[in-house]
């Protein structure tokens, strides 16, 4: 079954999909997806989309929205994308999913690609609301990884000066000021969040990924105390011409993590 939804948040609506298997009992995993900066839930090469169908295919629900400002969710991208915005979205996402009956002893986990990852880093579980986590060339070294790659540093400075800047990463997106701000102001740590967590964790980065470094998905491995588990197969950021893969690897740590029974 897959249903269209809408989830308040920040005032508007995030758009998002909702996939779910011909059989689903109380204890059906569902893994709520996050896309990464300038993405949306579908992905590029439809990798969030494949992923979802795979995933109930083998016997799992999933969930993947749009931030607001992306993809069919309301408002804009230059003025809503921002960490803490991001994390807002996230947090009405679990609230809408424990509000449904039919979720009310769920086991949720959480996925997210490059900045997505972030997001999945640094939520605040409420009530232990996450059962695991699994990212994929997560971004955890927020400021550098944007001011040296992503934006790169005459943008960036730009930004940090208070203009709107354009045109970063090949994209023609349009990003306020707000985004970089926020990213100094707030100093996100997702490896220091994540030495709080002791769920399971999966990794994935491609060693040809030129986006995100892959340095520091292995410091958040070393630096990760409860279980976990990193792969690093042969992939560019969004995995080109191998879409396959991340959901073979998702669904075999899955089923040994949570395994339907």
């Amino acid at each position: 079954m897959k249903e269209h939804i809408w989830i308040p948040s920040r005032g508007k609506r995030l758009s998002a999909m909702l996939h779910l298997p011909a059989f689903l009992t109380p204890d059906t995993p569902l893994i709520v997806c996050c896309h990464g900066f300038t993405g949306d839930k579908i992905g590029a090469n439809q990798l969030t989309l494949n992923l979802a169908k795979e995933l109930v295919k083998a016997g799992y629900g999933a969930l993947r929205f749009d931030f607001l400002g992306s993809g069919d969710s309301e408002g804009e991208f230059a003025t809503d994308t921002f960490v803490a915005g991001w994390q807002e979205d996230l947090n009405n996402v679990m609230g809408w999913i424990k509000q449904q009956p039919q979720f009310c002893t769920t086991p949720v986990l959480l996925y997210g690609h490059s900045l997505g990852g972030l997001i999945v880093l640094t939520h605040q579980a409420i009530t232990a609301d996450v059962t695991g986590r699994i990212v994929f060339a997560p971004v955890v070294n927020p400021v550098a990884n944007f001011r040296d790659i992503i934006l790169g540093p005459e943008l960036w400075g730009k930004s940090l000066a208070g203009e709107t800047i354009a045109n970063f990463f090949a994209k023609g997106f349009t990003l306020h000021p707000q985004f970089v701000k926020d990213l100094v102001e707030q100093d996100y740590d997702p490896i220091g969040d994540a030495k709080k967590l002791t769920t399971p964790l999966l990794i994935i980065h491609g060693l040809e990924d030129l986006a995100v470094p892959i340095a520091g998905s292995e410091a958040l491995y070393q630096k990760y105390a409860g279980p976990k588990l990193l792969h690093k197969p042969i992939l560019d950021h969004v995995a080109t011409g191998n879409i396959d893969v991340l959901p073979q690897l998702i669904k075999a740590w899955l089923d040994n993590e949570f395994s339907l029974r």
